[in-house]
């Protein structure tokens, strides 16, 4: 008695909230109560295995061919009052649930409850700048770089994807909680990128984002000086940047033009935008070398960085020697592939 209890207040939560185990347990009743009644009534015709799922699902739908019909009375009366409606309000039933449970999913997605750990060598940007942001985001998804992977959100000022379409979202309580980043799959990315409102989320996302130990690259963006030294000085690897509004209105005024010209640069909507390039591990060349080959392709160099430096040498002497691993910069109207560098495997590592 107690088991068959416990059954039965089961079945009567199922039931009230109307979940799948309740319609398909109704369904699979009516479906078995009309065949065991048909057969009763002497429709063999309509009991067959091949014929009866069949007949049942066009009355349900509704679309009712013709080609199967009932020829005795009781066959008649079961159809018409057990069957058709049992079997129409099931369907509708079905159908109900089916558009609930993809507006729930569809749901969840937009408010930033799923989870991403699936993904790999995708974008992940933390925090949301409003407009800024969409500004960040257009510039990421323009480059062919980064449009293919995906791009997930991590934010807590927003309570819903704020572009859907471009993105997917993770919902974060604050910028210190681990497992938001877990969701993301940020051991995984290719590219972090931390661009909270303030600097205190910042750190926070730092930490938080370090702690998983990721291999991607990581770039975290500071308005104040004291947070980005402090940063670097303990995670030398991530990329730390600082408005530069004020460097470009001195340069702006001193040369006319350098605003545009640091616009086109950094931009890739429109005319040549600024790239990089890692030289091949097995490779070394000259400056004078690495710039001929990139000429080649339509590309200008501008500078290097070689592997254990932190700082970017700009326009280096065409005799200097770069080694494999090193970073290349060049100006270009679009992203080289890394196989342009093949022509330099001619010169002895």
């Amino acid at each position: 008695m107690w088991t068959i209890g416990r059954l039965s207040r089961a079945l009567a939560r199922h039931v009230r909230r109307l979940s799948w185990l309740a319609v398909l347990l109704a369904l699979v009743a009516h479906m078995l109560a009309t065949w065991a009644l048909l057969a009763l009534a002497g429709e063999g015709t309509l009991t067959a295995v091949e014929a009866f799922p069949y007949y049942y699902m066009t009355t349900a739908t509704t679309i009712g061919y013709g080609d199967l019909s009932p020829h005795t009375t009781m066959g008649r009366l079961v159809v018409a009052f057990l069957l058709m409606p049992g079997a129409v309000a099931f369907f509708a039933a079905v159908l109900t649930k089916t558009s609930a449970s993809l507006a729930a999913y569809w749901r969840r997605h937009m408010v930033g409850r799923m989870s991403y750990r699936e993904l790999e060598g995708h974008t992940v940007l933390v925090g949301w700048r409003g407009r800024e942001s969409e500004r960040l985001v257009e510039l990421l998804l323009s480059d062919t770089a980064t449009d293919d992977e995906g791009l997930v959100l991590v934010a807590m000022e927003v309570a819903e994807n704020p572009r859907p379409e471009q993105m997917r979202f993770v919902a974060a309580l604050n910028y210190a909680d681990s497992p938001t980043y877990a969701r993301a799959a940020i051991g995984r990315a290719q590219r972090v990128i931390i661009h909270p409102p303030g600097d205190d989320q910042a750190l926070a996302a730092v930490l938080a984002v370090m702690a998983h130990q990721p291999a991607a690259h990581v770039v975290a963006h500071f308005d104040n000086e004291a947070a980005l030294q402090l940063v670097q000085a303990h995670y030398p690897r991530v990329e730390c940047t600082r408005p530069m509004a004020a460097e470009v209105i001195a340069r702006a005024a001193q040369d006319p033009g350098s605003s545009t010209l640091t616009r086109e640069l950094l931009s890739t909507e429109t005319g040549p935008t600024q790239f990089s390039l890692a030289m091949p591990a097995d490779t070394a060349a000259t400056v004078a070398r690495i710039a001929s080959c990139l000429k080649e392709c339509g590309a200008l160099f501008l500078g290097v960085r070689e592997p254990s430096a932190a700082a970017v040498q700009i326009n280096p002497p065409d005799s200097q020697r770069v080694a494999g691993g090193a970073l290349l910069y060049y100006l270009a109207q679009q992203r080289l592939d890394p196989a342009v560098l093949d022509c330099l495997r001619t010169v002895a590592a």
